[in-house]
């Protein structure tokens, strides 16, 4: 079942968020979220098992953060996480982007599977826990056919 995130699922979003990343969000940043950006849940059992937080700005959206926990993945939650939560933005943007690791295969799949698409890379930009630093490669999903063809 996918929901709206809500204040009682922090603490377990938070874990999984330190499960999947090296520079976590807190569990502040996440009730913030909760009131300014689009929060949803994905769970299998009455158990919270990931999260999407999408943040809405007029015709656009950015995806900031999604996380599947690392006993969960494989199974197609994510993609069904991701496309719920992009279907169920408000401001029916023409246009969503993201950001993710260069190294992080399997995110990348996961969202090129739901038509997202490379548009740049942002060199140098995630921290790595040894001190050196990792590209991001910034991609886009076209959300309206009339904007589809600039992304081709």
């Amino acid at each position: 079942m996918i929901r709206d995130m809500q204040a009682a699922d922090i603490d377990i979003v938070t874990q999984i968020e330190a499960m999947v990343q090296t520079h976590p969000w807190s569990k502040q940043q996440f009730a913030e979220s909760l009131n300014s950006y689009q929060a949803t849940v994905i769970e299998l059992n009455k158990q919270v098992v990931g999260f999407c937080i999408l943040q809405p700005v007029l015709d656009e959206a950015n995806l900031l953060l999604m996380a599947i926990h690392p006993n969960m993945q494989g199974r197609g939650l994510g993609f069904k996480l991701l496309e719920e939560s992009i279907n169920q933005l408000k401001n029916n943007p023409v246009q969503i982007f993201l950001e993710v690791r260069e190294s992080n295969l399997s995110a990348v799949g996961l969202y090129e599977k739901s038509g997202f698409h490379q548009i740049d890379l942002r060199r140098h930009y995630y921290p790595n826990p040894d001190g050196t630093r990792e590209h991001a490669i910034i991609m886009v999903k076209a959300c309206s056919d009339n904007f589809a063809d600039l992304f081709k």
